[in-house]
């Protein structure tokens, strides 16, 4: 069993895009049995980027390689009268699942929130 002690969780950052496009892929074709234009992905990504008020990249790494990301979406709620923030594009590579790589990325954007 792989320890929760050697996970990091950071945002996401620029030259993370071609890591996250390639988990929004992965993640399509192994959940829907889609193919997304890779093209298209790619522009999805980078508009995070650049309107951070779309949403949120975080990136969790094991001994410095990126293993897992998220993407954190706010929304307004008039049930609770304030912002919420919605999970999204949930990919962890398929070595690393069950390792508790989701689990440190929902306590990290807990702790946040």
């Amino acid at each position: 069993m792989k320890s929760l002690s050697d996970i990091y969780c950071r945002d996401g950052r620029t030259e993370d895009q071609s890591f996250l496009v390639n988990c929004q892929l992965s993640m399509a074709l192994e959940t829907e049995n889609l193919q997304l234009d890779r093209k298209t992905c790619g522009e999805g990504v980078a508009a995070i980027f650049e309107n951070p008020h779309y949403g949120r990249y975080f990136i969790a790494e094991r001994n410095g390689q990126a293993v897992g990301c998220l993407l954190i979406i706010p929304e307004w709620s008039d049930w609770r009268n304030g912002m919420v923030w919605w999970i999204h594009s949930v990919y962890v590579i398929p070595s690393e699942r069950g390792g508790g790589v989701f689990t440190f990325m929902y306590r990290t954007i807990q702790e946040l929130g």
